[in-house]
């Protein structure tokens, strides 16, 4: 992430950037086995050895000893406050030290760029005096809500140890700002639309962006883990994708999966069809007419012309990764443990019955309908059979799924990506 950085000024007896106790790099064991301490100076804003400000030897037999001279050093010295400490001057520090680092660069790009308006705006404001005054003109009109997160997250980083207590609170906590709702009621396309949707692509685009989006529709696997996925991680014996990677746009490198760990997908039917009609001409599973695997920017020209054609005015995501975590609970009735651990999710199936599994209306309200029926009829009650929610669905005039389509359906609307080679 850059160069390492100094320390900042000391705050109430302690450097800035390193905590109470041992102080990071400040104090430091020799190869001899002794201890050598530094300290600030911010008259010349280099650390200096503690036998430059008080005298006597510059190495120390124990690291109590070092520790001592440190903090005399510091008092000779005396302390920089913190309203010494700007926006900007905490900023950049925060975005280029690797004290600061997340796992992932693709993370930090993202926070740089949440907060660089705030930190321009604001940049001569000492850290310590953004109070809700500034907190309430940065948000005023509305339009900068989403750098909530970068903002707050910086600010924590400017409260910890490592920056030395620069704050006490964090003016970006518990602002009762809502996030939205994402997609929860965003409706993904039904299973004849996304058949519509590959069908065109084979048209327009090339196999390889047709078999792309067939896999995403029903694995759920992310885009990023998609354009990244090599040959060598499909285990047809087992019906298994092993996702162990992904491309990211923001560094142009492939990084680990979201969550950082590797985990194994399910190689569905419509997948495994996908994937056999492809030839193995090199590492990755889809690639472009150049011969390379598919980024954002090189699938986005044809997404949009296969998108206007089918006449789908949703994202990629919601007609891919959303619809596949839809159709495993709606249309194959799963449980939302089963499909978070096919989607990839770690907490249990709290997501996926919250964003991505959301019950299709008329279908719970005609499995509510059966069930009465049945319990009226002296019968258990149990969910009405597939030919029952067929019938409903047609007596309200719904579109058919694809298993309702008669067989004399044209093939491009449903057969296997393969039969269309």
């Amino acid at each position: 992430m850059g160069a390492a950085h100094a320390p900042f000024p000391a705050v109430c007896g302690y450097l800035l950037g390193f905590g109470t106790g041992e102080g990071g790099v400040s104090v430091t064991r020799l190869p001899s086995g002794r201890w050598r301490a530094q300290v600030y100076d911010p008259a010349t804003g280099k650390n200096l050895s503690v036998s430059k400000v008080v005298g006597g030897p510059g190495t120390f037999a124990t690291k109590t000893e070092a520790k001592r001279a440190r903090e005399k050093a510091r008092e000779r010295l005396g302390a920089v406050r913190a309203r010494d400490v700007t926006v900007l001057s905490f900023w950049e520090r925060w975005t280029t030290d690797p004290l600061f680092a997340r796992p992932k660069e693709s993370s930090d790009i993202r926070r740089r760029e949440l907060t660089k308006s705030f930190a321009e705006r604001y940049s001569d404001v000492p850290i310590i005096q953004v109070g809700d005054e500034i907190v309430a003109d940065w948000l005023a009109g509305g339009g900068r809500a989403g750098s909530v997160q970068g903002l707050c997250s910086m600010f924590n980083d400017a409260a910890s140890v490592k920056a030395g207590r620069l704050i006490d609170r964090n003016p970006f906590q518990k602002l009762g700002i809502s996030r939205g709702k994402g997609r929860r009621d965003q409706q993904p396309p039904t299973e004849q639309k996304v058949w519509e949707i590959v069908a065109h692509a084979r048209k327009l685009a090339c196999p390889s962006f047709a078999a792309w989006l067939q896999v995403a529709a029903f694995t759920g696997l992310r885009p990023g883990e998609l354009d990244a996925l090599r040959w060598e991680r499909i285990d047809f014996d087992r019906a298994r994708i092993v996702v162990a990677e992904q491309f990211s746009a923001a560094t142009r490198t492939f990084d680990t999966p979201k969550n950082h760990l590797r985990r194994e997908a399910p190689l569905t039917a419509h997948a495994r069809d996908a994937l056999s009609s492809l030839a193995h001409e090199g590492e990755f599973c889809f690639v472009s007419l150049r011969g390379e695997h598919w980024t954002p920017s090189s699938r986005a020209y044809h997404w949009k012309a296969v998108r206007a054609a089918a006449g789908w005015e949703g994202s990629l995501y919601l007609a891919t990764r959303h619809f596949a975590g839809w159709y495993m609970v709606n249309e194959l009735e799963m449980s939302s443990g089963d499909v978070a651990i096919a989607l990839g999710h770690q907490d249990g199936g709290n997501l996926v019955r919250r964003l991505y599994g959301h019950r299709d209306k008329g279908r719970a309200l005609d499995r509510i309908v059966g069930a009465y029926a049945d319990a009226a009829n002296g019968h258990a009650a149990t969910p009405p059979s597939a030919t029952v929610c067929r019938k409903a669905r047609q007596a309200r005039h719904e579109q058919p799924t694809l298993f309702d389509l008669p067989q004399t359906a044209p093939e491009t609307a449903h057969d296997p990506i393969n039969r269309q080679q």
